[in-house]
């Protein structure tokens, strides 16, 4: 058995010891075939110097697995039975190390979408509960760029080690919801006649909120396919004409293919004065648009994202990738020269 092939039920961390439960009873040989992966890797993105997998060590209702490194202790690996459940943990010699752990496991992870619990321990404004349900569900990803990339969230090569990607949510039908009503409450205060949403975050987004208000939808694509294509897909060009367009999409970065859909949508003699998204991640986003003479209108932002109302038990951060992500957005120029990353600008000019 792979991990990859491991649902946890609960993860914990605590010092130099990872603690995870998997809902279901192991086989021995399935145990010890974990272990042999787990060996692989931890030697392979965790620790280099791990040697060899010792054979495991029986006890009554557990088994331990002790990792072979060179100059250092074993790293433990325990498999804990219960009657209908199995409880994993692996002790590290470090807390850097559990950490890797940690963060490899957490992708493993169960969600379960929990609307009450988020309003119960999450002291905050609706901004903040959004923020909480993206983390709840995985929609907000972190990563340091050593177990996996950086992100790119840009059209040049700007990497982050942020990424908001909510594409999940219908696969969260109860959440989705909450959050497409919040959008339409949102939305009920614009004056507008149709919506448009941008290829392909936000499609499913920009078409629950249509069905809200039980108005016409029709999308953008982000690049033109050839040279005579338009940008805009699912209606024609006369329907547009003197029509109020709402932009939506589910994030804004810098704002420029929403600039470049401004621009198309006007070409066609539309009217387009507001976008709604679901996250700003504060980086200028509001800005561009307003040059556009495009009001900017968000659920959530990257301001609530990090807020301390938000608990470790919603997020799953450790404190070094919440140091990393609030470093990232204090300066990202910084951030990449401090990674040895070139930093691209981009022109208005370059846009189009």
């Amino acid at each position: 058995m792979k991990l990859s092939q491991i649902s946890f039920d609960t993860i914990e961390l605590k010092e130099s010891i990872v603690k995870a439960t998997v809902p279901l009873m192991l086989e021995t040989k399935e145990a010890d075939s974990l272990a042999n992966d787990i060996f692989e890797i931890y030697k392979q993105k965790i620790n280099t110097t791990a040697t060899r997998l010792n054979p495991r060590r029986r006890e009554a209702n557990a088994d331990t697995y002790p990792i072979a490194c060179k100059d250092t202790l074993p790293t433990l690996f325990h498999v804990v039975y219960n009657v209908d459940k199995t409880r994993i943990s692996i002790e590290t010699q470090n807390r850097e190390e559990a950490e890797k752990v940690y963060r490899i496991f957490r992708e493993q992870r169960i969600i379960k979408p929990d609307i009450e619990y988020i309003r119960k321990y999450v002291k905050g404004n609706l901004d903040e509960i959004i923020a909480a349900l993206l983390w709840q569900v995985g929609a907000i990803k972190v990563s340091l760029g050593d177990l996996k990339p950086l992100f790119k969230v840009d059209e040049r090569k700007n990497r982050s080690p942020i990424y908001i990607d909510v594409k999940c949510l219908p696969n969260y039908p109860s959440i989705d919801d909450f959050i497409v009503s919040e959008a339409a409450l949102l939305a009920s205060n614009i004056d507008f006649d149709i919506i448009c949403g941008i290829e392909a975050g936000s499609i499913s987004f920009a078409t629950s909120l249509s069905k809200k208000f039980n108005l016409p939808m029709f999308f953008a694509r982000r690049k033109r396919r050839y040279a005579e294509a338009s940008l805009l897909d699912g209606i024609k060009e006369h329907e547009i004409y003197k029509r109020k367009v709402l932009l939506v999409d589910d994030t804004i970065v810098k704002g420029w293919t929403k600039e470049r859909v401004i621009d198309e949508i006007r070409l066609k003699d539309g009217i387009i004065e507001n976008c709604l998204v679901i996250f700003d991640r504060q980086q200028d986003g509001s800005k561009a648009l307003e040059q556009k003479g495009t009001k900017l209108c968000s659920l959530t932002n990257r301001e609530a994202a990090l807020s301390k109302s938000i608990s470790k038990e919603i997020t799953f951060l450790t404190d070094r990738e919440y140091e990393e992500v609030l470093s990232y957005f204090k300066d990202p120029k910084e951030w990449h020269r401090r990674r040895d990353f070139s930093y691209y600008e981009l022109l208005p000019k370059q846009r189009n």
